[in-house]
């Protein structure tokens, strides 16, 4: 199946759950990423405000960011860094009506433990769909610490066919299952 055509599919499924559901199966869907090793042990963690079809990571922010250094991305042209989250009161909507912080200071993703990513879809190879930009792609490739899909179960499928440029996931969480697509590099395993 070609990436537009899942894209396709993966909309007209979003089209079946409610805000209300799509709300309780991301709060369920933190809950594990939160349970996992490698969030409980990082110190500072990429995340993202999801647009309102993405698993909703707004209230994971918030609860996390006076224990963690929260980073969260921003558009630079066809790019983006990571900025700490510092408060609802430091944002701004960004390119795609996205909440951005406002800080010009850009973590370095040397400093980043864990990078937490949405899609448009995940398979079970690790493969990532994303919504065509290729922000994350350009942004992770050749970074060597733990990148974790989050998903809901049906956007989940059997293969999403990749080119040189797709950036593989580590993990892979959905409210009902984590899979674990390949190991985290030797140095990194102290925070798995």
């Amino acid at each position: 199946m070609n990436k537009q055509l899942i894209r396709t599919n993966i909309s007209a499924q979003k089209k079946n759950y409610s805000t209300q559901i799509f709300s309780e199966l991301s709060h369920n869907i933190c809950d594990i990423l939160t349970q996992t090793d490698v969030f409980q042990k990082a110190h500072c963690i990429a995340l993202y405000f999801g647009m309102k079809d993405e698993v909703q990571t707004s209230v994971l922010i918030e609860e996390w960011s006076g224990k963690k250094i929260i980073a969260l991305p921003v558009v630079h042209g066809n790019d983006i860094n990571f900025h700490e989250f510092t408060g609802k009161e430091n944002l701004n909507k960004g390119v795609f009506d996205i909440q951005e912080p406002t800080s010009v200071d850009i973590i370095p993703e040397e400093d980043i433990d864990v990078f937490i990513v949405p899609g448009v879809a995940f398979d079970r190879n690790g493969n990532r769909l994303g919504r065509g930009k290729g922000y994350y792609d350009r942004y992770l490739a050749g970074i060597n610490k733990p990148i974790i899909g989050v998903c809901f179960d049906f956007q989940l499928i059997d293969s999403i066919t990749t080119e040189n440029h797709d950036v593989k996931m580590s993990m892979i969480i959905t409210e009902k299952e984590i899979l674990k697509v390949k190991p985290l590099p030797h140095a990194l395993r102290s925070i798995e």
